[in-house]
């Protein structure tokens, strides 16, 4: 069974149907053990031009060994061609807390 190295994997998507149709695959595959939605403003350069969005970001609690399968399912299922994925090491956390994540994810 792989070590767990607790991780927070970051994604954006254009709509609310979209991060709930996303996140329920990686919370049902247990690959997540909570997936948050945020509704977020962004401004970027994408092929030359100023855009501005409102979109829902959303922030995974997971294994540092689900990365590549998250990773997956969210190009699979993003409607965007180059999404925002990110991987953030957590180095601390509530002990209690990380127990639960460690327990849900089945590891």
């Amino acid at each position: 069974m792989p070590q767990f190295k607790p991780v927070v994997v970051t994604t954006t998507v254009p709509n609310r149907e979209e991060a709930e149709r996303i996140g329920s695959l990686l919370l049902t595959q247990q690959l997540a053990a909570c997936v948050q939605y945020e509704p977020i403003f962004s401004q970027y350069v994408w092929e030359g031009s100023l855009c501005s969005d409102e979109e829902i970001r959303i922030v995974i609690k997971t294994a540092r060994c689900h990365y590549k399968a998250i990773e997956k399912i969210i190009v699979q299922n993003h409607s965007y061609d180059c999404p925002q994925i990110i991987m953030q090491p957590i180095s601390r956390g509530f002990i209690p807390y990380l127990r639960w994540m460690k327990t849900q994810l089945g590891l």
